[in-house]
């Protein structure tokens, strides 16, 4: 008897189900495949599509909403003597590149804890990659004497990058210092906040006060729209406007025009024989101008009103060597806080007044 020494063939490997197809299609010259098949087919390709477009969304979100991580530290305070003027250092930790700062003398505002503040001069050097030193110049209200804990506030204005949007977006950066004292040694104590946040500019740019001799007298106040950053051009028309010293009503003033929006981003309010304030050395302080512009862009969504506030604004009286009395503004420009209205809102205090 004859025994066979062949060796069968061994198993075939078993395949996993993950190797496995979900579908198999037929070939093109057997038959169509079904719907159900072909969905099969597809739902991989457009589940990793809508993953990638997920993916970058998220990313795009992450990158464009990132935080400032701005961080100030003072460095040193000097305050003069026979005077109200005060020097500050700062060393800046420099924002993330997604973002700005504007440290120019027009980009700053100040105030010291509750009292009014005009910043005189600025002065900003990169010191390295991540670090700038910026310096201001400030006078303040009065002249305290000896210790006194304050609080220092400080706004810069700022720019944030978008992608997608060549400008980006105009704001500023408010940084609140605690524990301040003019016996500056222990710089090291004060406490910083500062944050973010988005808005474009309008500034007083002006003040002008013709014949400040008499009892009565012309105030001119200039405004500027800036958008240095957006691009954006804008046109205001003064409609109404009043003039303000702490809660006091001390002048109004109309101007309507059949030009209804008149080309400009920096338009003029006239004062007509306003009574002069008290004086107090040679500057007045606390003025704050209230004012309704109608506004024209070159964004038809943002075609409208513009209510702005401008406070904190102090005059400083000089006398010229013919001994004309004049007023200008104390310090550089003033920033205002303003609201937009498609239509006029006949309850806000310019028309109620």
């Amino acid at each position: 008897m004859e025994t066979s020494s062949a060796i069968p063939p061994p198993p075939p490997p078993r395949v996993g189900w993950w190797s496995r197809p979900i579908v198999t299609v037929p070939l093109g010259n057997d038959r169509e495949p079904t719907c159900k098949e072909t969905t099969v087919c597809l739902t991989p390709c457009c589940a990793g599509l809508f993953t990638i477009v997920a993916v970058y969304l998220l990313i795009f979100h992450v990158v464009n909403n990132a935080h400032c991580h701005a961080k100030f530290s003072i460095q040193s305070i000097t305050v003069s003597p026979s005077s109200a003027t005060w020097h500050v250092d700062f060393l800046v930790k420099n924002p993330s590149p997604r973002y700005s700062i504007y440290y120019g003398p027009d980009e700053t505002a100040v105030s010291l804890g509750t009292l009014n503040a005009a910043v005189l001069d600025t002065f900003h050097e990169r010191k390295s990659r991540s670090h700038t030193a910026f310096s201001v110049d400030f006078i303040a209200e009065g002249n305290p004497n000896g210790v006194v804990f304050k609080e220092l506030y400080v706004k810069l204005k700022a720019k944030r990058k978008i992608y997608g949007n060549v400008f980006g977006y105009a704001g500023h950066i408010d940084i609140r210092c605690q524990n301040l004292t003019r016996s500056y040694e222990n710089v090291e104590k004060i406490h910083f906040h500062s944050s973010y946040t988005d808005m474009e500019a309008l500034t007083g740019n002006s003040v002008s006060v013709s014949n400040a001799n008499v009892s009565t007298a012309d105030w001119t106040i200039g405004f500027v729209a800036k958008s240095p950053v957006t691009g954006c051009k804008i046109s205001l028309h003064p409609l109404n406007a009043r003039l303000l010293r702490g809660g006091e009503v001390i002048s109004k003033s109309a101007s309507y025009s059949s030009d209804y929006f008149v080309t400009g981003d920096k338009p003029d309010v006239l004062f007509e024989k306003v009574v002069k304030p008290e004086v107090i050395g040679d500057v007045i302080w606390h003025l704050r101008v209230e004012v309704l512009f109608a506004m024209d862009t070159d964004v038809s969504c943002f075609n409208g009103f513009l209510i702005a506030v401008c406070p904190d604004i102090a005059v400083k009286f000089t006398t010229d060597p013919a001994g004309k009395g004049m007023g200008s503004l104390l310090g550089h420009m003033r920033w205002c806080d303003y609201e937009f209205r498609e239509k006029l809102d006949s309850s806000h205090s310019i028309f109620s007044s």
